[in-house]
């Protein structure tokens, strides 16, 4: 040790190791935080990727179409709608029948919506409250044919697929395939309905009367 120092050296190597340490530690510090600022610029760069992005848009306008038909008796009546409590009037003229008479009339069905179906027969039910009634509704036989326009319908129409069953008889698809109907009523299906008394008709039937009613159906889809 000098003279008059009043630092020893080993004061003085300690206070050095202590600084190197400092400075050591400094330097990992500041390489942390260097690291720390990578990573955080690593980050935001993801995210600024993220965010360079694009899209196209498609959009479309989605609306059903509507289907309903509508039908008529007489050739100068406007296409109307005709369901349950308001039926069309079918125009048999079949008052005072007798056996072996026949009465004919045709009712025509369109569409009155956008889409196009078909057409067939689905139903036919009557009413026939009395005795007398009864007899006649048990007489009664029906056949149903499409024909090409109102004036084919004639108490002589026949049927080369069906022949005259009991009124309330539904004919199958083979005896009266549905009827292509084209939308917007671009199309008329016209059906004939002829109605026979036959001579076998027993005399209870005298004085009956029968409410029928035939259900025609359009489906679509």
């Amino acid at each position: 040790m000098e003279v008059g120092s009043s630092i020893p050296v080993a004061a003085l190597r300690a206070t050095r190791r202590e600084n190197r340490a400092r400075a050591r530690h400094l330097r990992s510090r500041r390489i942390r935080a260097v690291l720390a600022g990578g990573l955080v610029l690593g980050v935001g760069f993801t995210m600024t990727l993220a965010a360079w992005t694009d899209q196209e848009l498609a959009s479309s306008t989605v609306q059903a179409g509507t289907f309903s038909v509508s039908s008529r008796t007489v050739q100068t009546d406007p296409f109307a709608s005709h369901g349950a409590g308001n039926p069309a009037t079918l125009q048999l003229n079949a008052t005072g029948l007798y056996p072996g008479v026949s009465r004919a009339a045709w009712i025509q069905v369109q569409t009155s919506g956008s889409l196009g179906g078909t057409v067939t027969l689905t139903n036919v039910s009557a009413s026939a409250p009395g005795a007398a009634d009864q007899a006649l509704m048990n007489a009664l036989t029906a056949v149903v044919v499409q024909v090409a326009q109102p004036s084919a319908c004639t108490p002589t129409t026949t049927s080369a697929t069906m022949q005259p069953s009991p009124l309330t008889t539904v004919p199958t698809g083979t005896q009266l395939p549905p009827a292509a109907l084209q939308g917007g009523g671009a199309n008329t299906v016209t059906y004939c309905v002829v109605l026979t008394l036959p001579s076998t008709a027993t005399t209870a039937a005298q004085g009956g009367t029968v409410a029928p009613t035939w259900t025609f159906t359009g489906t679509t889809g």
